[in-house]
């Protein structure tokens, strides 16, 4: 065996990325299939290499490794290489095999040819020439990968695509212009309602697709596509499916020049639409419907509100004359009881005109209510924290006997009208303050929270709570859950201007309380509520 030429050790190494190659050699001398071994693995860095002493024993091999590459010898005991090789053909007809011999007889090259071994390697082995024919074999193995792994990425892309097509409802075609041919991808097939390859791939055929008065569509859309300097567009035509069903496909189509830049196909694509659009007029009917509703109860809500605006201004105007009367009436007669020698005359006396004075209450509260309904919000940023402490320190002016701890959050800001919400936050906090009152030591608290994934606030007391099968009518007028007398004052309206003022900031408001343990009133508060009135200006 010849040494291999110094410039060539260490110059066989695989091609990056193409390792796990692998070579059985067959040999029945020992001391050849070692050395001939050696040398190709020092020359082939990480080329996996198996041996067997003879034909059978290589066979056993073959069958267990599989390697890419078999290099034989021809004679040998039990099985000689020709057999090995015409049976490892038979389990691998594309399997290499270079065969090593020192035969160049007729017969044994007409045998070797007959079952495909088309690399030789004469012996006495030179290494030049048995390197040359594995380099030669290696770039074929590399190839034959590379063209398998772009074919299995070819294969990939068109299988993805075809899948996204079906997902999407998006077919493509292509009309080569000299032919006039037609090629169109199953989901183009499909969309039409017919088996792939079902039509003949005609233009003629593409345009009978299309109901008769929508095919000058496809013409034009076919036109613009030769169009270049003319923007691409597309067209919303129906497609009549055999069974007698019409699809919405929306058609686009762009002109595909050849290398020389000549017009020679037009590619387009058709969208099936039609649950887009069967979507976007069930859209339009209920968005047309629901203005409708809108309008009609805008305008009964303008007409409930300017019916109780007439109603309020009668109350605050028309009635304020008779009641002012019969208060002075009430004031003449309790000093006319003051001569009487009737000890319940004063008495019954003083008692109207307390009630006279809760009438005048009343009246006050249901026009600032009606007013809350329509007058135009000035939006700000409203300071919710130092509104809360100026009420809170008001509160313990008027009655500075009181034991009442304030626990107000710093830093709530808000967006909103501020005249409003300060009256808010006045009734909330009085309303807290009022049911306390027979508490040793109250404690209110404001602040905010989480709610459903939305910015909360609360005032919550330790006062007397109440029974939750009642928390539906906190809310509206002049509805009281206690005694009358049992906690006095108020006009049974405050919490029903909260709610209007709430609503107004587009939030809401609710109550949770149990009786003796106190309530939390918690209301909620557009980011950005819409300024000025919502309704017209009479």
């Amino acid at each position: 065996m010849q040494e291999p030429p110094a410039d060539r050790r260490g110059q066989g190494a695989l091609p990056r990325g193409m390792g796990g190659i692998a070579l059985l050699y067959v040999e029945d001398e020992a001391d050849a299939r070692s050395m001939v071994a050696k040398m190709i693995a020092m020359n082939y860095p990480g080329l996996a290499i198996y041996s067997a002493e003879n034909g059978a024993a290589g066979l056993r091999m073959y069958a267990e490794h599989v390697p890419d590459i078999v290099m034989t010898d021809i004679n040998m005991p039990v099985m000689d290489g020709i057999r090995m090789s015409r049976e490892i053909r038979n389990l691998n007809p594309d399997a290499r095999i270079i065969a090593v011999t020192a035969h160049s007889d007729t017969s044994y090259l007409l045998s070797a040819i007959e079952i495909g071994i088309h690399n030789y390697v004469l012996k006495p082995l030179n290494y030049q020439e048995l390197f040359s024919v594995m380099d030669k074999v290696l770039e074929e193995i590399v190839l034959k990968r590379l063209v398998e792994e772009q074919n299995r990425r070819i294969s990939e892309s068109e299988r993805q695509l075809s899948a996204a097509q079906r997902i999407a409802h998006l077919g493509s075609w292509q009309r080569h212009l000299p032919s006039g041919e037609m090629q169109w991808s199953d989901e183009m097939f499909r969309i039409c309602g017919v088996e792939p390859g079902a039509l003949p791939s005609t233009y003629l055929s593409f345009l009978e697709l299309f109901l008769p008065e929508d095919r000058e569509k496809i013409e034009e859309a076919m036109r613009d596509a030769l169009a270049v300097e003319k923007p691409q567009t597309h067209h919303f035509c129906r497609v009549l499916r055999p069974d007698g069903s019409v699809r919405m496909v929306r058609i686009e189509a762009e002109l595909l020049p050849d290398q020389k830049g000549r017009a020679e196909s037009v590619v387009g694509t058709c969208h099936d639409v039609t649950e887009l659009k069967e979507a976007e007029e069930q859209v339009r009917s209920l968005t047309e419907g629901l203005e409708r509703r809108v309008v009609q109860r805008t305008s009964l809500l303008q007409t409930t509100v300017s019916e109780l605006e007439s109603f309020s201004y009668f109350v605050s105007h028309d009635l304020r004359a008779p009641v002012a009367r019969l208060e002075g009436f009430c004031r003449a007669l309790i000093e006319d009881c003051g001569v009487c020698g009737n000890p319940s005359c004063r008495q019954y006396a003083e008692r109207s005109e307390g009630v006279v004075r809760q009438i005048k209450l009343i009246m006050d509260a249901f026009s600032s209510l009606t007013h809350y309904a329509r007058c135009a919000l000035a939006i700000q940023e409203v300071d919710l924290s130092a509104v809360a402490r100026n009420v809170a320190e008001h509160l313990g002016h008027e009655e500075p006997g009181r034991k009442v701890e304030f626990i107000i959050a710093g830093g709530i800001r808000v967006q909103g009208d501020a005249t409003l919400l300060r009256t808010a936050m006045e009734h909330l906090l009085g309303n807290a303050w009022k049911f306390t009152s027979k508490r040793e030591r109250g404690v209110i608290e404001f602040g905010r929270m989480e709610k459903e994934g939305a910015t909360a606030f609360f005032v919550r007391d330790n006062g007397a709570g109440f029974n939750m099968k009642y928390a539906d009518k906190l809310f509206k007028p002049f509805q009281t859950i206690h005694t009358p007398g049992e906690y006095p004052g108020g006009t049974g309206i405050g919490l029903a201007m909260v709610h209007s003022i709430v609503l107004r900031h587009g939030g809401r408001i609710w109550a949770e309380g149990e009786v003796d343990r106190g309530a939390t009133f918690i209301f909620t508060l557009e980011q950005n509520p819409e300024s000025g009135s919502y309704l017209k200006e009479g």
